[in-house]
């Protein structure tokens, strides 16, 4: 199945990706599926206290308790902060009693009176049956075996982390393959390539690492009963030889690959619409331009697809489906941090000026481990505070060059779109189909976008700048900024009128839309109507709601106009209370009655609103608050930053399908590049630790920057003279492999 906007590549790279569904057992898929039998219904309520019950794994998570819980609202979403990580039991009990793997020792007691204990609270009739449906599963086989055994301490079990069967046809796993058991003393070498070894009673916990092949069969053994291997490093692309590469189709993002870590074949994605010019140029074996192999976000976006004719259960997994797209982006990200943070795994790039390493080389010092500075967390990761940084100060650029934004508009989706709802399965609501919902908000967002840009809805648009972000309890919003062209500008109050509305329209004329506004765009009740409302702060609404009457559409003293709301005595009754056109965020009826959701469209009358508006939109994504150690140490050691990232970051399923589906969430029109300004020999410069310092100063790349080649060009090229720094990539194009400016070809210009 597929929505508008998604490309033949979107959901297997044209075939290159080709991954078996699992075969289901019949019990199971009735658990998952049926809407008459009161045992599947409670099944799927607690589907995730039943997963982690049979799981072979500890979770560690942090939950927000305040959207995870659907007491109050009806609607649960797991929405976790920082990072999400399973630990492995050692074999011997401790002093709470039996868990996770240590449970199936004891599943030959007809009673599962180990299980009871563990879990009084669910049923323990479906405890009987999920067991019978596991009886096939390698690792309950291995497990369960062990329960006979006595003197349990001395024994140790391998697990192998790189099962690499043929996932392009369906193998399930023999229980030699994935385990392997024996008594200390007698140790196997080498059972199997790759391996984590549990032991009767360890004195450090196991950890089961993102890259695992078993990771996945282990977390998730409902998802995966038969003990199905989950991503690998090795899974090859189908006939690679006869499928061309998608890097530029498009309908489909491009990943970033900046940061490549060859051994795990994990890559960056680079979720913008804009590709930088100013990065370092990599070879093709590092790009993936040659890549053999699938990579986790390509393996995982086809394990996302609605496939006719195939069941696909963990699309049916309800917040059990929330919980496994959380965790697979998170592995996803978990891997691309690695290769930043770990020395075994990243090259470590140290950056200093030139004249800086001039100077030391002149001390006598020739090594580049003993100069610069360590770069943490750099700007090509998406989302870090370097990215958001850099954005915004693009934005500003765009600002400088195209003048203040003439259009704010905040887009919220609607979860109750008939696209979704049509595509929910018997029982199923929009929360339990965060791949639906994110899917279906992309087409919508792009059908936008070229309504607004390319149909020029408003009028010609010369510049706009655009970012995604995630609400509390995970549906995306839009924000976008539109500069538009000197003859379709917003000049005064009688222009705002003939665009954007403030009031409750007609009802008799205008029913529809009328419906609409009552739907998407009344705020509240707050204030003294509803004082508990989330936007009260300090007893004052946030939004400054509600607003006053106004007869006539008048200049703002801020950032907006102050807009129409007559008193004309219409009212509705929303959540109780009466609402008027105070209540009425400012809307366009055209794009509320084509897009039914929440659409709220501002005039941006001031120029004080600009670096406001830009700022707000950059200022990153949801983070925990939490205190900042000293920059350095006692002991000279730099903060990790990327740890500051994992322990501060908030994400929900909406935004990890987001993520894992390569859609995305920055955008800026034209693309902005980012000049180098130095002075003489006081370049950036990159080299690798162990460079000789001698041959860093001597190579062409460190003494040509985009700065001393506009130079030399005005030497050379009369044609060049006609431009100042800033003006010059309108005309001249970077060519960052060759480290040269290259003229563009201009329409209108022979």
């Amino acid at each position: 199945m597929k929505f508008q906007y998604e490309g033949p590549a979107f959901c297997c790279r044209k075939g290159k990706v080709k991954i078996a569904t699992p075969e289901i057992p019949q019990e199971l898929h009735r658990l998952f599926t049926s809407q008459v039998d009161a045992d599947a219904k409670y099944f799927r309520k607690r589907i995730r206290y039943f997963n982690t019950h049979f799981s072979f794994t500890r979770l560690g998570v942090t939950l927000d308790k305040t959207v995870s819980n659907a007491a109050r609202t009806g609607v649960y979403t797991f929405v976790a902060q920082g990072s999400m990580y399973y630990k492995m039991d050692d074999l011997v009990p401790g002093g709470q009693g039996p868990r996770n793997l240590q449970l199936y020792f004891y599943d030959t007691d007809e009673t599962l009176e180990h299980r009871v204990k563990r879990s009084p609270d669910l049923d323990i009739n479906i405890i009987r049956k999920i067991l019978e449906i596991l009886e096939e599963n390698p690792y309950v086989q291995t497990f369960k075996s062990i329960g006979s055994i006595p003197n349990l301490e001395e024994y140790r079990i391998s697990l192998n982390t790189d099962i690499r069967l043929d996932q392009r046809r369906y193998n399930a796993p023999t229980a030699s393959q994935v385990a392997a058991m024996w008594v200390e003393g007698s140790d196997p070498q080498n059972t199997f390539d790759r391996q984590v070894v549990l032991y009767g009673k360890g004195d450090r916990p196991i950890f089961i690492r993102a890259y695992y092949g078993c990771y996945d069969p282990l977390a998730y053994p409902l998802f995966f009963p038969r003990g199905e291997t989950g991503w690998n490093r090795w899974i090859p692309y189908e006939t690679p030889s006869k499928v061309a590469l998608e890097d530029n189709e498009d309908d489909t993002e491009r990943e970033d690959m900046h940061g490549l870590d060859q051994t795990s074949n994990v890559h960056l994605e680079r979720n913008t619409d804009e590709v930088p010019d100013d990065e370092e140029e990599q070879d093709d074996d590092e790009t993936g331009g040659s890549r053999k192999f699938v990579s986790a976000r390509e393996y995982y976006c086809f394990k996302l697809q609605v496939r006719k004719g195939l069941f696909n259960i963990i699309l049916f997994g309800a917040r059990g489906f929330q919980q496994w797209a959380f965790d697979m982006y998170i592995k996803m990200e978990t891997m691309r941090l690695d290769f930043f943070s770990k020395p075994k795994n990243q090259k470590l790039v140290r950056a200093d000026l030139y004249q800086g390493v001039v100077d030391v080389m002149d001390a006598g010092e020739t090594h580049g481990s003993h100069v610069g500075k360590r770069i943490v967390l750099p700007r090509t990761f998406p989302g870090g505070d370097r990215d958001m940084q850099r954005r915004f100060l693009d934005a500003m650029a765009i600002v400088q060059r195209f003048g203040k934004p003439d259009y704010f508009i905040t887009t919220t989706c609607n979860p109750h779109w008939e696209e979704i709802t049509s595509g929910l399965e018997p029982g199923q609501t929009p929360q339990d189909r965060p791949d639906l919902v994110a899917r279906v908000y992309r087409a919508k967002l792009r059908s936008m976008k070229d309504l607004l840009i390319k149909k020029k809805y408003f009028g010609e648009v010369a510049a706009y700048v655009h970012v995604t972000e995630f609400q509390k309890r995970g549906l995306p919003h839009e924000h976008m900024l539109l500069i538009m062209s000197s003859d379709s500008k917003l000049t005064n109050p009688d222009g705002y009128d003939k665009v954007i509305s403030a009031e409750l329209p007609n009802k008799d004329k205008y029913p529809i839309l009328h419906a609409l506004v009552v739907k998407h765009m009344l705020h509240g009740p707050c204030g003294a109507l509803r004082k508990n409302c989330p936007c009260m702060i300090d007893g004052e609404c946030r939004f400054r709601y509600p607003r006053q009457f106004c007869d006539a559409t008048q200049q703002g003293k801020d950032s907006y106009p102050i807009y129409r709301r007559r008193p004309d005595g219409h009212q509705v009754k929303v959540r109780g209370a009466e609402l008027d056109n105070r209540w009425v965020v400012p809307y366009n009826p055209g794009l509320l009655m084509r897009y039914n959701c929440h659409i709220n469209v501002e005039a941006c009358s001031s120029i004080k609103a600009v670096k406001y508006l830009f700022k707000y939109i950059y200022k990153g994504h949801d983070r925990a608050s939490f205190s900042v150690d000293p920059a350095v140490q006692n002991d000279g050691e730099v903060i990790n930053e990327i740890k500051q990232y994992m322990d501060a970051r908030f994400m929900g399923p909406q935004e990890s399908i987001t993520r894992t589906c390569g859609f995305p969430m920055f955008g800026v029109s034209p693309s902005v590049l980012q000049l180098q300004l130095h002075l003489e020999d006081m370049q950036p410069i990159t080299f690798k630790e162990g460079d000789n310092l001698d041959d860093v100063i001597n190579r062409p790349s460190s003494y040509s920057t985009m700065l001393t080649e506009f130079l030399k060009m005005n030497l050379v090229d009369p044609y060049v003279r006609n431009f100042l720094y800033k003006e010059f990539p309108e005309f001249y194009r970077w060519i960052k492999g060759k480290k040269k400016w290259q003229r563009r070809k201009l329409r209108g210009r022979g």
